[in-house]
């Protein structure tokens, strides 16, 4: 066999080769069982067990999870190319954020004595005001506009759920970074929070006692995790 055949031979096969681990890395397997997600979710000391399993996309689960003790959290689990990869897990979970291959969802397992009736999240923005000097004379301002949006669900019969990100909130993020001032000194962003108020039957807005009761605990890998914050009233205009 010629030279020329044996390196045209070596590189189909090197192709093939290439599709069929491609596709493995890409395709995910099957989720775990209930037994087998509490054996690969060895960081929490507290012993939880499996509440549900929720599929939020292809490569993205939402697991709740309890304990006898009355703790309520929830654990996060993606597609890292060979495996389900546990990147998050709390005893007890306010609303927190998951960003997975441009997918974003707001998810949350709360103590239902809390009674949560509704969530109100918000995207918000401060506004300010900046003056930085380029060159030897000249000043350039720019004033950062305050943002709030909002966005509300109301709670069923479970403790826990999720929505996915709004598209508003999304595009407004992206535009953030998308108009650079027309010096070229200065970008035209903006740092951004999203957070959450509970609200109860009454109408108000009340702290989450029982689900931080007893603390918590957790962990996160990577940067698909992100932490929300708690949004008192006086701070809305």
């Amino acid at each position: 066999m010629s030279r020329k055949a044996i390196f045209l031979l070596f590189s189909v096969g090197a192709l093939i080769a290439g599709i069929i681990i491609t596709y493995i890395t890409m395709t995910p397997k099957a989720f775990y069982s209930k037994g087998e997600i509490i054996k690969n979710m060895d960081y929490l000391t507290q012993e939880m067990k499996v509440q549900d399993v929720i599929q939020l996309d292809e490569k993205t689960y939402f697991v709740p999870l309890f304990s006898d003790e009355g703790a309520y959290g929830s654990s996060i689990w993606v597609w890292n190319g060979w495996k389900w990869e546990c990147v998050g897990a709390t005893t007890a979970s306010d609303p927190q954020i998951v960003v997975n291959e441009g997918n974003s969802y707001i998810y949350w397992n709360v103590h239902p004595k809390d009674e949560v009736r509704e969530w109100v999240f918000y995207l918000t923005s401060e506004r300010n005001y900046s003056v930085t000097s380029v060159g030897d004379t000249n000043q350039v301002e720019v004033y950062y506009p305050k943002i709030q949006m909002k966005q509300s669900k109301e709670l069923g019969k479970e403790s826990y759920g999720y929505i996915k990100v709004p598209i508003e909130w999304e595009e407004v993020i992206g535009s953030f970074n998308s108009y650079p001032a027309d010096t070229g000194f200065i970008p035209s962003s903006h740092s951004y929070m999203m957070q959450w108020q509970a609200v109860n039957r009454s109408g108000d807005y009340i702290l989450l006692e029982h689900t931080y009761r007893n603390g918590g605990e957790g962990y996160s890998t990577g940067n698909y995790v992100k932490h929300m914050h708690q949004l008192y009233p006086e701070n809305l205009e």
